[in-house]
């Protein structure tokens, strides 16, 4: 089954009798290609009423046909090009335009299932929730090891979420009162918001184990990997920074750097004292560690050598995380301009 027939066979579940409010999905892309096209073909095959939706794409200075083409299905098309091109300058123009109260945000290379808005909309009953966003998985999780990674990194544990990612259906009034997505930060935006909105407002933002959308990130080089790492070792480290006495970003700031330090460390004392011995306790270690974490991944990722696989990402991470990591604080330290967007496309 395609994954063009696996969105549209979610749309033929279970239907509801509940009132639909209007929402607007805001897609945003740049260069998506054909992931852009199956991407808009995803919200009209959605079971939600077509006449209460509302179609944004928002376009960062593409240089392909993805505006011709977003046209052609339908959707207002925003062109935007900052100075600082980044995904949140592109949310923040889909939510400056949309027209209703819940706008679903979705990236251009992921696909929405069918029947996700219905039962969305019904979690956004409850005031005190102004959020909410499911399960994403990749389109090919077995086409590279990238792709393995990426696939389980999306996993979120359902109920209450310290944040979300891109694609997540939100309240616009919840939004505009945190002045929406930062465009100052390279990724992390919305983490970002998320911390913010509850913080100041005392607000939910729940993740639901129902499918929510595909992802293509098409990963299959080990360049665009370390790239990828590498923006989310800046990203947090600068939330880090920012927000001091957040729980979950501290951890991040000296977590991966210390493992690093240890390893090399162990390095330097094996050429040092000229002895196997050192880099053989620490590889040791290393392996053991790896193998705790897949016995403790084990039951979500499937099976035990999976969870091995998927366990010696994490660890792997660690060396582009803390270079990012280090590329900040360089910046910081010699007061440079604004770190550019790192792409790993």
């Amino acid at each position: 089954m395609t994954s063009r027939e696996r969105v549209a066979n979610d749309a033929m579940g279970p239907q509801c009798d509940c009132a639909f409010p209007e929402v607007s999905i805001v897609v945003i892309g740049r260069n998506e290609g054909e992931r852009l096209v199956c991407c808009l073909e995803s919200v009209h095959e959605s079971d939600y009423p077509a006449e209460r939706l509302e179609l944004i794409y928002v376009d960062t200075d593409s240089t392909d046909d993805s505006c011709a083409v977003a046209e052609k299905l339908g959707a207002k098309v925003i062109r935007i090009q900052p100075e600082r091109p980044c995904a949140a300058a592109a949310r923040n123009a889909g939510l400056h335009v949309a027209s209703h109260e819940l706008i679903q945000f979705l990236d251009g290379d992921t696909m929405l299932n069918g029947s996700w808005l219905r039962k969305a909309v019904a979690a956004l009953d409850d005031p005190s929730v102004v959020g909410v966003f499911g399960r994403v998985e990749e389109v090919d999780p077995k086409a590279t090891i990238y792709n393995f990674w990426a696939h389980h990194d999306w996993y979120v544990p359902p109920g209450a979420a310290e944040f979300c990612g891109g694609s997540v259906l939100f309240r616009a009034s919840v939004l505009r009162k945190a002045d929406g997505f930062d465009e100052s930060l390279i990724a992390g935006e919305e983490p970002d918001l998320c911390y913010r909105i509850r913080r100041d407002q005392d607000k939910a933002i729940l993740s639901l184990d129902i499918p929510m959308a595909l992802h293509n990130i098409n990963m299959t080089r080990f360049r665009q990997y370390w790239r990828r790492c590498t923006r989310m070792g800046y990203a947090y480290t600068e939330l880090a920074r920012r927000y001091p006495g957040a729980r979950l970003w501290g951890r991040v700031r000296w977590r991966d750097p210390g493992h690093v330090l240890i390893g090399m460390v162990a390095l330097s004392l094996s050429l040092g004292l000229w002895s196997l011995w050192p880099a053989v306790i620490w590889g040791t270690l290393l392996a053991l560690a790896v193998v705790r974490n897949g016995l403790r991944l084990r039951n979500r990722v499937g099976t035990f050598r999976s969870a091995l696989l998927y366990s010696s990402h994490h660890y792997l991470a660690k060396l582009p995380i803390t270079a990012g990591q280090c590329t900040y604080w360089a910046r910081v330290t010699l007061r440079k301009n604004p770190q550019p967007l790192i792409e790993y496309r």
